[in-house]
């Protein structure tokens, strides 16, 4: 029976069982594994998402991996947290404490940089702000009816947005910490409204307050955000922290954005993002998207399949 090599890790982390957790899936060069043997493996780990690395031989100095990123149901274009606790590993252990290299997902190449045991991604991204049919305060009730009857809960901006072509977030700005605690995954699915042609692909409400605006001042901002869809609330969501960095620098017309997020301290699963964003010299589209953070490695064994 053929067996693959795997790990798990906390991702934007440095402290285990902290976190976003990942399956790591090594596949060595020749080995077929299917599409569907890739879901099945996901399903078994039944983490958020489950990524499969390509491992091989790469000439010249910058190291480069091919990975595939799965939920339980589905294989995504692009993830954050896959890419943030790829990279670590790919980088500091398969290369070697290598400072640079190379990921390819779907959605195109990711350049790498490590330093002090954090790696900074160069995220691909096709930031699209969806207009058509916008939300209301009305739909963010019916997704968390907590938040209902009390005007000092009402969220302050509502906006959807994808960072790629696929993954889509309400993007929900909340008045207060105490707002922010009372999301909840209540099994309902959220259904964005989304714009003709960007209409498919995984969905999520992404709750945030500000704890330091100085977008307009200086750009940057630290943030406390949940990441909830349906009965899952994920601990770190890395696209969906590109997503609104984006979606703030092109709000406020700022060159540089960088902001620093903490996901998930109501799970008890703290999680540390970091992101910055370049806007090109008319202010009006997304240059770069850099994602930054940790990992730890947790667990490891072999899968039969």
């Amino acid at each position: 029976m053929p067996q693959l090599p795997f790990v798990t890790l906390d991702v934007f982390t440095n402290t285990r069982f902290e976190g976003n957790p990942l399956g790591l899936v090594k596949i060595p060069e020749g080995q077929d594994v299917s599409t569907e043997q890739m879901q099945s493996i996901a399903r078994e780990f039944n983490l958020s998402e489950t990524v499969f690395l390509f491992e091989r031989e790469t000439e010249g100095q910058i190291p480069e991996w091919r990975f595939r990123i799965f939920v339980t149901d589905r294989e995504l274009p692009f993830a954050g947290h896959p890419t943030i606790g790829t990279a670590v590993y790919a980088l500091g252990t398969l290369a070697k404490g290598a400072p640079q290299g190379r990921l390819i997902c779907h959605s195109g190449p990711i350049w790498l940089e490590q330093s002090n045991r954090v790696v900074t991604a160069s995220i691909p991204h096709n930031v699209h702000i969806h207009t058509e049919n916008p939300h209301t305060a009305k739909h963010i009730f019916d997704l968390q009816p907590k938040l209902a009857g009390n005007s000092a809960l009402t969220p302050r901006s509502i906006h959807v947005a994808s960072p790629v072509r696929g993954m889509n977030f309400i993007y929900t700005e909340l008045p207060s910490l105490e707002a922010l605690s009372l999301v909840q995954s209540t099994g309902v699915k959220p259904k964005p409204n989304l714009d003709r042609d960007w209409n498919f692909g995984f969905a999520g409400s992404y709750f945030y307050v500000f704890t330091k605006d100085d977008v307009a001042s200086s750009g940057q901002a630290e943030l406390r955000t949940r990441m909830v869809a349906g009965t899952f609330e994920d601990p770190a969501t890395g696209a969906a922290a590109c997503g609104l960095c984006a979606l703030l620098a092109l709000q406020h017309k700022v060159k540089y954005l960088v902001i620093s997020i903490t996901q998930a301290v109501e799970m008890g699963r703290t999680s540390v993002i970091g992101v910055m964003v370049t806007l090109n010299d008319g202010l009006d589209a997304v240059e770069k998207v850099q994602l930054s953070g940790s990992a730890v490695k947790v667990m490891e064994g072999v899968i039969e399949y």
